[in-house]
């Protein structure tokens, strides 16, 4: 809903490549202030006497010799015309005066012109450090695209120098914000100290000193801003739910996968981590478990106990002598250095950009420049992404065979929907779901089946960091295509002992998944009782009726106005009547005021007539027209938008669900409502609301819309 030209012009900014936010913030308005710099630094340009000064004291010299010859000559000074004494005590004292504006415009040059230079120097240096940086990173993103040597090196460069990029180039655009200020100061003073500014001018002189110091102000705050962004350019640990298993708690799985690596030409990871909620992945980041809150340093590998329990051992294999290829050969490094620093800029900017205690603008320093760092380098992270999962595919295929990598893509892709499923229900009432999370899984595999993938609009396998290539064209390069019998073969559930393999990898495989899903539990029983809150709080909101009728300012603005044609018409009879003047002289002005009374008393009626009907109520179950026979619950609108007009008006869209009831509109309500059957919408424009403005009324249909939602959301909880 747009109310104000700075949410117009924050949408139009959003829509915005980031190469064009980036010029705009960080080249257009240094390049501004230095501008600004150079048009005050020409004001006081030369020291001195002005040229204008100059020659007003020539003329005076020449007056002055005038009248030593000839004391009687006259003289014309601001229009009267003076000689002797007189001309002479007036000609000194406007000499006086133009050499004391001459020095204090010097005294006050000293100040200007220091501060318009630095704030031209500082524009300027701003303006080229923002463009070296824009070409850089242009320039390294190309580059990156070479090898994965290089865009290891180029990115680890710029992740580097990143804070002390974003640092310089604010400092020196406050720099330059801060001699603006300096010399409108010195301006200020005098204009409104030494030159005895008249009321307006020293208005003038006030308002751009709050301009100027609104925006010193918004640069200390962005300034703040950059601070806390860099703060958040600290690396942290991702969090993940899981639990960490040692040696001792499944001996058979260290060495299962210290067997793998050996094989994959890898080193066994520091940590092995058994969870639930994500797919198996490798990383070199930092990561903090949940509920425990225990942080692994090192690479650790993570294994779903959700498809550990559903695939065969050679798609066991297969998948973890993949993920171990990460860390061999020429990828090791790629996982070990670039992985981590790229995923973790992306949390950082997710961070900045989930901060409550800043706006968006407020971050745009470094919002802004990130954006387009991770913009340059995304085609060549895709672009390299996608080598290293063919390269460690083809590990895999080495290790296990080409046929199981593929099978394994293939069950992978069809059980994601089934784990989904299986953890929603336990998300959504932990307290009625079972106590063993493998046997749910199997019993819902057994009682649904599973669907066979539509590789033609498929989903990448999830991982937290890299892209994945399709299905088809992993399966093509390890040289097993996707085919009609290995997708059945994948549909079909393992056997016993593929599950009796899995629970033979740790030394209380049933103890360790009661933990899993005690602790899935807890936090989603969190989770939900924070939702329960949240929906009964805008349950809350939504209690009662609100009626919503016009205010009545119209009423009086038209009414006093027809009233004022009404005595105009009166009194210019009345004075026609008393001066004895014929009517008739006065007759077509009278005519028209009582036209002009008529037309705008009917204004004011009609606006009283619409301020005195409800234009609609809103209640908890829907919105209550009057005369309309039913109301307009909320279950029938699927998505509602507002948008004021001229200031004043209020147009209200709701989009109706086409499967929903035919709405009876036997009238429009002085035409403020809208039913339009053939498009499912109903429109309800108004002017303003009485004891509200536009936004607030905006928002109380959202409140009754959501708080509607929030309670059939608590129902089915």
């Amino acid at each position: 809903m747009a109310f104000s030209i700075g949410e117009k012009v924050g949408r139009v900014w959003n829509l915005l490549p980031s190469s064009a936010k980036l010029v705009l913030w960080s080249v257009c308005i240094p390049l501004l202030l230095a501008g600004i710099g150079v048009w005050e630094y020409r004001q006081y340009e030369q020291p001195g006497l002005s040229p204008e000064h100059q020659e007003l004291l020539g003329q005076i010299q020449q007056a002055q010799d005038a009248l030593r010859e000839n004391p009687r000559t006259q003289i014309t000074i601001d229009g009267r015309a003076l000689s002797g004494i007189v001309a002479k005590a007036r000609l000194q004292q406007i000499e006086r005066r133009i050499r004391e504006d001459s020095d204090s415009q010097n005294l006050v040059g000293k100040i200007v012109r220091p501060g318009s230079l630095v704030a031209v120097g500082a524009g300027l240096l701003a303006a080229a450090v923002a463009l070296v940086g824009f070409f850089g990173v242009n320039t390294a993103g190309r580059k990156a695209l070479q090898s994965r040597d290089a865009l290891m090196a180029q990115f680890a460069r710029w992740r580097s120098l990143l804070p002390t990029y974003l640092s310089v180039h604010m400092g020196l655009f406050m720099v330059s914000v801060a001699g603006l200020l300096a010399a409108r100061l010195g301006v200020a003073y005098q204009v409104v100290v030494i030159g005895h500014a008249s009321k307006g001018e020293v208005k003038l002189q006030m308002i751009i000193l709050v301009v100027a110091g609104t925006v010193l102000w918004c640069g200390v705050t962005l300034l703040r801003a950059l601070y806390k962004s860099l703060r958040e350019l600290q690396d942290e640990p991702s969090t993940v739910m899981g639990v960490a298993v040692s040696r001792q708690e499944a001996p058979a799985l260290w060495s299962y996968v210290e067997t793998l690596a050996q094989g994959a030409g890898a080193a066994t990871p520091a940590h092995l981590v058994v969870g639930l909620t994500d797919g198996f992945y490798v990383t070199a980041h930092a990561m903090r478990l949940m509920p425990s809150g225990q942080e692994l340093r090192g690479e650790t590998m993570y294994l779903p106990l959700t498809y550990l329990t559903l695939l065969e051992r050679d798609e066991i294999s297969a998948i973890l002598a993949h993920e171990l290829g990460h860390f061999a050969g020429s990828d090791t490094a790629y996982s070990l250095r670039f992985s981590p620093i790229y995923q973790g800029l992306v949390a950082n900017l997710q961070a900045i950009y989930g901060r409550k205690d800043s706006s968006d603008w407020m971050d745009l320093p470094a919002t802004s420049f990130i954006e387009y760092l991770l913009e340059r380098f995304d085609l060549a992270v895709k672009h390299w992404s996608r080598e290293r999962e063919f390269a460690a595919d083809q590990v895999a295929a080495r290790l296990v065979s080409g046929e199981a990598v593929a099978r394994s893509l293939v069950r992978v892709t069809a059980l994601n929907d089934v784990v989904y499923e299986v953890l929603s229900d336990i998300g959504r009432r932990p307290q009625e779901a079972g106590s063993d999370v493998v046997q749910m899984l199997h019993d819902a595999v057994q009682a649904k089946g599973l669907t066979a993938p539509n590789f033609a609009t498929e989903v990448a396998t999830v991982h937290p960091t890299d892209t994945h290539p399709p299905t088809l064209e992993r399966a093509k390069a390890v040289n097993a295509p996707v085919t009609d019998a290995m997708v059945q073969a994948a549909l079909t559930l393992p056997d016993a002992q593929a599950l009796a393999w899995v629970r033979s990898l740790f030394a209380d495989s049933q103890g360790l998944q009661a933990r899993l899903l005690n602790d899935f539990k807890g936090v989603a029983q969190e989770h939900n009782e924070q939702v329960r809150k949240d929906l009964t709080e805008a349950v809350q909101q939504a209690q009662g009726s609100l009626e919503l009728y016009e205010r009545r300012n119209n009423v009086w603005l038209f009414g006093g106005v027809a009233l004022v044609a009404l005595i105009s018409a009166v009194a210019i009879a009345a004075q026609a009547v008393v001066a004895g003047k014929s009517f008739a002289g006065v007759r077509d002005v009278v005519m028209i005021a009582l036209a002009c009374f008529g037309g705008l008393a009917g204004m004011a009626w009609l606006f009283w007539r619409r301020s005195s009907v409800m234009v609609m109520q809103l209640t908890a179950e829907g919105m209550r027209v009057p005369g309309w026979p039913q109301v307009v619950p909320w279950s029938a609108v699927a998505d509602y938008s507002s948008t004021v007009v001229n200031g004043s008006n209020l147009v209200m869209t709701f989009d109706l669900d086409p499967a929903a009831p035919r709405l009876q509109a036997p009238h429009t309500n002085l035409r403020r409502v809208t039913y339009r059957p053939q498009k499912n919408k109903l429109v309800v424009g108004t002017t303003k609301i009485k004891g509200m403005d536009l936004e607030a009324v905006h928002e109380a249909v959202l409140r009754y819309l959501s708080g509607w939602h929030a309670r059939k959301h608590l129902e089915s909880m």
